[in-house]
């Protein structure tokens, strides 16, 4: 055991004297962070919040039909900024046009419902995000309300010449409804609860199949392996090793993410943080397998430099380390759960996020077990420190 040991804190030694290896462990995990944490805002939220909306008035900002429709819009969450040809700038000074949900409102609305004419109300949105067609039901639901509000003043004669809006807001409501939730509502995380987890998942598995497996791979080209292999070693505390040196590799990222994780993007790891430790370390043995297993096997330089880059970004996409899989079709999250990293999301996502436990994500850390063992079993079986060209 002690020669095991010697020979993983020296091969762990090795990969820190690589500055490439400390930039992708320390620096490169903090960019992916903050850049797919800011791009993948609001991907799983409630879209509870308030949203702003910036309104355009023609003419005055008054009317009983414009304060009508500013109720109805305040009552769906939007937090309302008037302009009008008086009034450019607002509050905090914004121009109109800085605002990417823009609606206009033309002038004379009062009597041109009054007089049953056409009213046309315009709206404008930049970007796709996922709460665009919520929003755009949200505002015209707002403008039926006030249609509606209309027809009631005309049909309960409360005013309909004199537009008495107050009169119909404090009718009582007819109709309720009752609801309540059929089980535990769980949201999926999104922005940085997703990013953080997701891209520590990857940036593990990046790590040990792109400088892990490039060091051995080195070592058997440049004759060192051969060289220890001729030692008083044998080939078991060889491979063992490796792998452990591999392993504390990917550990050391997987601590150091977690810990940047939690101070810098507010991250709690939840209740069952151990576990998620376990697990993720579970996750970094099988990598560290891998990385012995294909700088065992790789043939040149070209496939060092490619392979890893292409198996862990691909990985990465397709189980959910980059979005959260509960937002893709059916069919991309059944093709997840038979990838290792879907394993590692589904099962963070329970006990972080979903209120799962040990007895949820049991199959998940069996199966990220298996994976390691086979891993170091197919390493066993297919290790060679000859380097034939």
């Amino acid at each position: 055991m002690n020669k095991v040991w010697m020979i993983a804190v020296k091969d762990f030694q090795y990969l820190l004297k690589d500055k490439s290896v400390l930039v992708w462990m320390f620096i490169m995990p903090l960019v992916f962070f903050s850049f797919i944490g800011f791009t993948t805002q609001g991907f799983g939220g409630s879209g509870s919040g308030k949203v702003t909306l910036a309104i355009w008035h023609d003419g005055p900002i008054e009317g009983k039909v414009v304060e009508q429709i500013h109720h109805r819009l305040a009552a769906e969450q939007f937090d309302l900024r008037l302009f009008n040809t008086d009034q450019t700038l607002y509050k905090d000074k914004w121009q109109f046009e800085d605002y990417s949900r823009k609606l206009w409102l033309p002038s004379g609305m009062d009597e041109s419902l009054k007089q049953k004419q056409a009213v046309t109300l315009t709206y404008q949105f930049k970007g796709d995000d996922m709460s665009a067609q919520l929003n755009e039901f949200r505002i015209n639901k707002a403008v039926y309300q006030t249609l509606g509000d209309l027809l009631v003043l005309k049909k309960q004669h409360l005013g309909a010449t004199e537009l008495n809006f107050e009169a119909v807001n404090a009718l009582p409501n007819l109709i309720t409804l009752d609801s309540a939730l059929a089980g535990e509502r769980y949201e999926i995380p999104s922005g940085f609860k997703q990013a953080v987890p997701g891209i520590l998942v990857m940036f593990i598995m990046m790590l040990a199949l792109s400088s892990g497996a490039m060091s051995l791979f080195m070592e058997r080209k440049t004759g060192v392996l051969r060289r220890l292999a001729a030692a008083p070693i044998s080939k078991k505390q060889l491979i063992m090793g490796k792998w452990l040196g591999k392993w504390l590799l990917t550990l050391c990222q997987l601590v150091y993410g977690m810990i940047m994780g939690a101070l810098l993007f507010k991250i709690h790891w939840g209740d069952h943080w151990l576990m998620v430790f376990i697990l993720l370390s579970a996750w970094s043995a099988s990598c560290a397998g891998l990385a012995v297993l294909f700088g065992s096997l790789a043939q040149n330089e070209g496939q060092m430099n490619g392979i890893p880059i292409i198996v862990s970004m691909l990985l990465a996409a397709l189980g959910g380390c980059w979005w959260p899989i509960e937002v893709t079709p059916e069919w991309m999250q059944q093709l997840a759960m038979f990838l290792p990293t879907g394993w590692v999301m589904d099962a963070l996502h329970q006990l972080m996020y979903f209120g799962g436990d040990l007895a949820d994500v049991l199959n998940h850390q069996l199966g990220l077990y298996a994976l390691a063992l086979i891993c170091l079993w197919l390493s066993f079986k297919h290790f060679n420190p000859e380097f034939k060209t």
